[in-house]
């Protein structure tokens, strides 16, 4: 008898709902895109070189990462990161710098901090965004 009282208490309480009144100010905006292409920044979609400057004087260090390329666009601007990785793949130093489009290839010169000893260096990450 006590476990029936007690299986209709329970459906009493899951019978009941609470109405939750909300304006719509009182609800924070939401919004998304669809699913849509990215297009590459650089035309053709690849980086033509990667050049490293070194440090002056002893201990010779990677202080900027020279990137060629050609830009995808003949006006506005793009900023370019580079990261440096070290053999366990964990960043080890980077930067990056703005570029201006051009008609003509284009050279990035992206100082990097801290400076990297070269051997430490094992791979380079280029990332171009167009602003």
């Amino acid at each position: 008898m006590v476990l029936l009282a007690m299986a209709a208490l329970m459906l009493a309480y899951a019978a009941y709902a609470v109405l939750i009144d909300l304006n719509s100010s009182d609800i924070d905006q939401l919004g998304g895109t669809p699913i849509v292409d990215v297009y590459c920044p650089a035309d053709p979609c690849q980086i033509s070189r990667v050049k490293w400057v070194l440090t002056s004087s002893y201990p010779y260090l990677v202080d900027q990462v020279k990137v060629e390329w050609q830009t995808a666009s003949t006006t506005g601007s793009y900023t370019v990161y580079v990261t440096l990785f070290d053999n366990s793949n964990n960043p080890i130093s980077g930067g990056y710098a703005a570029q201006t489009a051009s008609s003509s290839p284009v050279t990035t010169n992206v100082d990097v901090s801290p400076n990297a000893d070269p051997a430490q260096v094992y791979k380079v990450q280029i990332v171009i965004v167009q602003n």
